[in-house]
């Protein structure tokens, strides 16, 4: 399907371009202009597809460098047995076998002939005239060039004033490296048969190679030349890969040897092209990203890949993992006066809700902001989906976004925006309400936790314990599941929850059932303190079918 896409988008692209060409710039004079944006039109065709720039959907605004500890994706495969293949396979088997013999038969085709052309070098008498061999041999019919050989035929003479233009003609395709040209496009409508524009394109481009050498070989001569190729009209072609003198439509070549008339808007004509093309890259390149949004904040595409602690490749579970070093920020975010101040401005600005007071409500309440380049506090909200009410969640909202400028992270002399977690306890001991400052949940610390024994220990025990659901098994249901927990002081693991959109049928109950089930971590290391580090780990579960 993804093959089908591409080939109809470069279709479309060459399609386009090649329109443009049609309209406004076939039969005109600036033949190098013409040439190379023949050329241009098949290398901008096949690359513009590939090209995804990602734009963010519906709005929504990520930081460009709030980043976790994220560990290597875990990859459960699951192989089930199919009692029969989907027709569909048939089909698209079909397909790829006769795109594959047409394309083979039409590159045999062209080693044949670049072979034929070899053996005519080697029974030609070659005469070395650099820049250029000039190769004699009686089984050729008219003049035609390839790469740096010159073929001439036994029964055309170079003295002549017709045989020193089509001399001139030949060394013109010489110089200009016409046959480089020629083999690019035979090539690529071998390989993109199924594309007529490029067919098109490669017959076009032929005659501008003609058209070329006709206005440099003919001179002020104009008359006699085109007398010359009318009379040898009807002279064989032998190998369509080469550069022949004689090169229909003889109309055309004519029309462009007496054209002297510079035609109207020429400059606007060729510049045109530029808005056009815009339009096209824009409308090919440009996709929306339909990552969710909590997965494109733990993974920002081209931002900071340095400061990953592991930038989410794949590792299958039967591979051994191979061992990274793991960069961390030269300085964390820290509150004006360090920690200790921060809990004293806690404990003097947190006031706790009359009414949650009264009702007896108390919880712990976990406060996730971004402490930006500049230090400022922005984004502050509540993590978690369970609110306890009665004004808690405002007040440790409130009381944070309240806060004085941080000093912000560093990497490397940067300073960097980055997210951190405060968890804000409310608690009524005997009859006076109390607000306890929890430890603080690190995003980078100088030595992040472990899985005791590494991460191919992490892989084995995950491929050991990860059951691929039944229900999912059933509805053919695969994906990745991204965990988020916290490592404690002592390496336990808790809070674990998913991130982004619900697979469903099982896969996110499994995935969290085995983290919460993990032994006991190394945990993470600040500043010879250990201390609580938010963590993510992706799983993802496929499915392979015999």
């Amino acid at each position: 399907m993804l093959l089908l896409i591409y080939s109809a988008k470069v279709i479309l692209c060459s399609a386009l371009l090649y329109t443009y060409y049609h309209l406004a710039l076939r039969n005109n004079r600036f033949h190098h202009w013409n040439r190379y944006y023949l050329l241009l039109i098949t290398i901008v065709s096949l690359i513009t597809p590939l090209v995804k720039i990602p734009l963010p959907a519906g709005g929504q605004t990520v930081p460009t460098a709030m980043v976790t500890y994220t560990s290597k994706m875990i990859t459960l495969r699951e192989t089930v047995a199919t009692p029969a293949a989907d027709p569909s396979f048939y089909l698209r088997t079909g397909v790829i076998v006769i795109y594959a013999l047409i394309a083979f038969f039409l590159l045999c085709r062209l080693m044949v002939s670049i072979h034929r052309i070899r053996q005519l070098v080697r029974s030609s008498e070659i005469q070395p005239i650099p820049p250029y061999h000039f190769a004699r041999h009686h089984k050729v019919t008219a003049p035609f060039s390839f790469f740096r050989y010159i073929f001439w035929d036994p029964n055309s003479s170079l003295d002549s004033p017709s045989g020193k233009q089509m001399l001139q003609h030949e060394l013109v395709h010489v110089r200009e490296k016409h046959s480089t040209d020629k083999m690019l496009m035979e090539v690529l409508t071998a390989i993109c048969w199924f594309n007529p524009f490029f067919h098109l394109i490669k017959r076009e481009l032929t005659l501008v190679h003609e058209f070329i050498a006709d206005q440099k070989a003919a001179g002020e001569e104009v008359a006699g030349y085109a007398e010359n190729i009318l009379r040898m009209t009807f002279e064989s072609n032998q190998f369509s890969i080469t550069n022949n003198f004689f090169h229909p439509p003889i109309k055309r070549r004519i029309l462009m040897l007496t054209q002297f008339r510079q035609p109207r808007f020429s400059y606007l004509r060729r510049i045109l092209v530029l808005p056009l093309a815009a339009f096209i890259f824009c409308s090919l390149a440009f996709v929306a990203d339909k990552r969710p949004s909590a997965i494109r904040a733990l993974v920002p595409p081209g931002t900071l890949p340095e400061l990953m602690a592991n930038n989410i490749p794949t590792a299958d579970t039967s591979i051994p993992v191979k061992k990274r070093d793991v960069q961390v920020l030269t300085a964390g975010p820290t509150f004006p006066g360090g920690e200790d101040s921060l809990a004293v401005y806690l404990s003097k600005n947190i006031r706790y809700p009359k009414v949650a007071a009264q009702k007896g409500t108390q919880g712990q309440v976990t406060i996730v902001f971004l402490v930006n380049e500049q230090g400022q506090v922005k984004d502050a909200k509540i993590r978690g989906n369970k609110l306890l009410g009665d004004g808690l969640e405002e007040e440790a909202l409130r009381v944070v976004k309240a806060m004085p400028r941080w000093t912000p992270a560093e990497y490397k002399g940067k300073k960097l925006a980055v997210m951190q977690t405060l968890p804000i306890k409310f608690s009524i001991t005997g009859d006076q309400p109390v607000s306890i400052v929890q430890p603080e949940v690190y995003t980078f610390v100088e030595h992040p936790p472990t899985f005791v024994g590494g991460e191919e220990a992490m892989a084995r025990y995950l491929s050991k314990t990860i059951r691929y659901p039944k229900e999912a098994q059933a509805n053919n249901v695969s994906g990745t599941i991204f965990v988020q927990f916290v490592i404690d002081t002592e390496g336990h693991l808790k809070e674990a929850k998913t991130v982004g959109a619900k697979k469903g049928y099982g896969l996110e109950e499994e995935a969290i059932r085995v983290v919460m089930a993990m032994p006991q971590w190394n945990p993470g290391t600040h500043r010879n303190k250990k201390v609580n580090v938010l963590f993510n780990l992706p799983i993802r579960f496929t499915i392979q079918q015999l």
